[in-house]
């Protein structure tokens, strides 16, 4: 039976929680950022045309739904390499 210490003897842990936490809270406010900006000028992009559709009328149905998969993947990118980091220092191995 394994048995861990408590959570404060593991600075790692700590900061790869930080790290985390930072990195999802970012994300979260560009997405939220995006898509007000974008329902705040969408009948200003309306006086330009894309694929024969108003660009602020595109931008509501596709183009948010667009920026919100791209930054799933750059999350999980830059989340992938946070967990590298701290596989690569050795400190959880084990555990």
């Amino acid at each position: 039976m394994a048995v861990e210490g408590p959570e404060h003897v593991d600075p790692a842990r700590g900061r790869h929680q930080i790290q985390t936490l930072i990195l999802a809270v970012a994300t979260l406010s560009i997405v939220l950022f995006g898509i007000i900006g974008v329902v705040a000028t969408f009948s200003w992009f309306d006086r330009f045309a894309f694929l024969h559709f108003p660009l602020g009328f595109y931008l509501l149905a596709q183009g948010l739904l667009i920026f919100m998969v791209a930054m799933a993947f750059w999350f999980i990118r830059v989340q992938e390499r946070i967990d590298e980091a701290r596989a690569e220092r050795e400190e959880w191995v084990g555990r």
